[in-house]
């Protein structure tokens, strides 16, 4: 039996970084993580992250060196994006 996918989403915000991410789930899986926005420094590279997670099957993967801090934005933002999604 196939569940649908649910999708749901949400932000970390920390005033110089921001997220924004879409995570889809269906059967339990995480399938699609999206970067809606995403305001950084430096920290362009985390966006890649998205990919581990869908891949990892966990919104917390390795960060990425010389863009830790927006890496963990993003986890954090996808971690609130899967709590909501749990939810409805």
């Amino acid at each position: 039996h196939s569940f649908p996918t649910r999708r749901s989403s949400d932000l970390c915000d920390v005033g110089y970084i921001y997220a924004k991410v879409q995570v889809a789930v269906a059967d339990e899986k995480i399938t699609d993580v999206k970067l809606l926005e995403h305001r950084n420094e430096r920290g362009k590279a985390a966006e890649r992250i998205t990919g581990d997670m869908v891949q990892q099957q966990n919104v917390h993967v390795d960060t990425v060196t010389s863009a830790t801090n927006s890496s963990r934005v993003i986890m954090r933002a996808a971690e609130n994006a899967l709590e909501n999604a749990k939810e409805k």
